[in-house]
């Protein structure tokens, strides 16, 4: 390498060695790059800060990135590992073996997920889907230069956290396709968060490097922003430029996975009994009842008796995830069962007797009620009394950057707030279950309520809360937050009010004008619609007036009129109750 004065430079002079905590001034000194010339540079990456100010270690390789630096890996020795069941030091080396890793591809709908499965596995999939998307979780193990890898292929990440939240700790290793044209996009954020609420490590498929328009360090320098930072930028990431139409870079990436699983390494007992989770269950019109199976130790034989959940039966075949007929499968391998006597539930455990009475004495001795059921649900294993964890939802994208500063400044000596999602759009399903998986509270800001997030909610005991007014938001939750963070949804029931007549608002809309005759209707609420005596709707306020006036709430006595997102069928004399959902 040369300077401008055609000096030869020594490449080790672009390695820098920065301390995990530093100010802008100390990079200056460090690069020897003027403290103006650093300052705008962070102001690009959207860092306000002076010379004196400590920014975040990520930030700082990103700038020094951009001056033409590389940054040391930091010594650290908090490497993630993932949990394990048993305790290998009260076994000798003989008694352990190490399994193959469990990998999930996740990342932007159109990115290559399903392209790359594809070049793995060797078959073209898409081209015999609709639209080229996934259609049903499967699952399939190869072997690359002798070592085994077992692919979990899911529609996207939100199966990736329902099964999660489900208690199904399934994925080992989480796969991020980021395609390098495209770069960083709204479901590649979402997909970030659901890996990391699960704690799961990652690594990066930077697919899609043939195009013209490819940009790697644009995608890295995204990733950055991301909290995402790869091993050249002096993180722990590991990015692997592919292809998945030239195949370029695909042994790269398994050669990665295999390397990645070695350091977990992923051990288990040599002899034990079979057990796993079920990812999948079906009933095929001429075989019956089918169960895909994940073994997490021990082995599974044709022959076997399993119990997964409440069902059971004799193993009568095991196909692998090339419609292959196997006889046994190993710790870490998926399989389909054929033999159950009723289709078994996604996310389910299951475990392996040798004999029938093994089997059923088993069964016999899992009086677990509905309460004992709902209760492992939630990832128990990683509540952390002292995180309060969030997820945001706001009506503009213009909110969500403000509303996450606002909440994180909330105060407290024992309890740190942690956002494990933002996004704008309204509050829906996929987001309690994220919130299920993260035992986290959703928050809403000028924004809806799906009726199906209200449904999961209450099946799962989350908390959804939606504001339109800052302080009101962060007074709730800093009294919340005081409480008990486990505390259980409840409703409360604000006001009931009588629909007297219906209008039209534009060409889709239904305004219901209503008289309030008990109590309030309140903007932020929940309404349920009643008619004779049935709820035939519940779900968020999208408007609410009084006269020809925006209000935050109208009292008993007073007439009004609202719509509901959702619905447009109103009727004279429905009844509708405000009710919102607490914590009790």
């Amino acid at each position: 390498m040369v300077d401008n004065n055609n000096n030869l430079i020594d490449e080790q002079e672009k390695l820098l060695d920065l301390p995990i905590q530093l100010t802008a001034g100390d990079l200056s000194d460090i690069m020897e790059i003027p403290p103006s010339e650093v300052i705008k540079e962070l102001m690009r990456h959207g860092v306000m800060a002076n010379i004196n100010e400590i920014i975040e270690f990520e930030v700082a390789v990103l700038v020094a990135h951009e001056f033409g630096f590389k940054v040391l890996k930091p010594k650290s020795d908090s490497t993630k590992t993932l949990k394990s069941d048993f305790d290998p030091s009260n076994l000798n080396d003989d008694q352990i073996i190490l399994r193959s890793p469990v990998i999930t591809i996740l990342g932007h709908v159109d990115h290559g997920k399903t392209s790359i499965l594809d070049s793995i596995r060797g078959s073209k999939v898409a081209d015999s889907e609709h639209g080229g998307i996934t259609q049903s979780i499967g699952a399939y193990q190869i072997s690359h230069n002798n070592e085994k890898i077992t692919f979990v292929d899911t529609p996207g990440h939100e199966a990736f956290t329902a099964m999660r939240a489900r208690g199904a700790q399934i994925t080992d290793i989480a796969v991020l396709v980021v395609a390098a044209d495209d770069g960083v996009m709204r479901q590649t954020k979402e997909a970030i968060d659901h890996i990391k609420s699960a704690g799961t490590p990652m690594i990066v498929a930077i697919n899609k490097c043939d195009l013209d328009g490819a940009d790697i360090n644009k995608v890295k320098s995204q990733l950055v922003e991301n909290d995402i930072v790869p091993e050249d930028y002096g993180g722990e990431v590991m990015c692997v430029e592919t292809s998945a139409i030239t195949s370029k870079g695909i042994d790269d990436l398994l050669e990665s996975i295999i390397l990645l699983g070695q350091i977990l390494e992923l051990k288990v007992p040599r002899n034990s009994s079979g057990e796993g989770y079920v990812l999948e269950g079906t009933l095929d019109k001429t075989k019956g009842s089918l169960g895909t199976i994940l073994v997490k130790e021990g082995t599974v034989s044709v022959g076997d008796y399993i119990v997964a959940g409440e069902v059971s039966g004799k193993i009568k075949n095991l196909t692998d995830g090339f419609n292959r007929s196997v006889k046994n499968v190993a710790p870490g391998a998926p399989a389909q069962v054929l033999g159950m006597n009723a289709v078994p539930k996604a996310g389910d455990n299951f475990k392996i007797f040798k004999t029938d009475k093994e089997a059923k004495k088993f069964i016999k001795s899992l009086n677990i009620n509905k309460e004992q059921r709902k209760s492992v649900i939630r990832n128990n294993d990683e509540d952390d009394e002292s995180i309060f964890r969030i997820i945001i939802k706001c009506g503009t994208d213009g909110s969500v950057d403000a509303v996450k500063k606002v909440l994180e400044t909330i105060e407290n000596d024992d309890v740190n707030i942690e956002v494990t999602h933002s996004s704008s759009g309204s509050v829906n399903e996929n987001d309690v279950m994220l919130a299920t998986a993260a035992n986290a509270v959703v928050v809403g800001f000028q924004t809806v309520i799906e009726q199906g997030a209200i449904r999961q909610s209450r099946a799962n005991d989350i908390v959804i809360k939606n504001y339109d007014i800052v302080y009101e938001m962060v007074d709730e939750l800093t009294e919340m937050i005081l409480k008990n963070r486990k505390s259980q949804s409840s409703e409360n029931t604000l006001g009931f009010a009588e629909v007297l007549d219906t209008f039209s608002l534009g060409k889709t809309k239904i305004v219901g004008g209503f008289k309030v005759v008990e109590g309030l209707v309140k903007r932020n609420s929940l309404i349920k619609v009643i008619r004779n005596e049935k709820v035939i709707f519940q779900g968020s306020i999208s408007s609410l007036r009084h006269l020809k006036e925006n209000v935050r709430e109208i009292k008993s006595g007073m007439e009004g009129g609202l719509t509901l997102d959702g619905f447009n069928e109103f009727e004279v004399n429905d009844v509708l109750e405000c009710f919102e959902i607490v914590t009790s």
